[in-house]
C-alpha cells in the first residue's frame, strides 16, 4: 500500500488514519467543512471530536491549510494579472513612441 503524505503539519495522528481523516474532508468539501466546524465550535466546544472520530485540531489544522492555499493561489493571480498588465503598458509605450 503506499504512503501518503499530508499537505499540512498533523499533530493528531499519523500514516493511514490520517489520511483518511484528510480525504473525508476533501470529499466533504470546504464550506460543508467549515459550517460543521463552526456548529461544532458555538454548540459542542467540550466534545474532542468534531466528525466520527476526527478531533476538533487536526479539523482546524485542514481549514488553516486551505486558506493558506487559496491566499496563495490569490496572490498568484494578482501576480499574473500585474505582469499582464505591466506587459501591456510597456506594448502601448513602445508602439506610441514608434508612431
Amino acid at each position: 500500500m503506499k504512503a501518503h503524505h499530508l499537505p499540512f503539519e498533523n499533530r493528531w495522528t499519523n500514516g493511514e488514519h490520517a489520511w483518511q481523516w484528510h480525504c473525508e474532508l476533501e470529499r466533504l468539501g470546504l464550506n460543508n467543512v467549515r459550517a460543521i466546524f463552526a456548529d461544532h465550535e458555538a454548540h459542542h466546544a467540550d466534545e474532542r471530536a468534531v466528525l466520527f472520530d476526527m478531533p476538533a485540531g487536526f479539523v482546524r489544522d485542514w481549514l488553516a491549510f486551505r486558506d493558506r492555499r487559496a491566499a496563495r493561489q490569490q496572490t498568484l493571480r494578482w501576480i499574473t494579472v500585474i505582469a499582464l498588465a505591466l506587459v501591456s503598458a510597456i506594448a502601448a509605450v513602445v508602439a506610441a513612441l514608434r508612431t
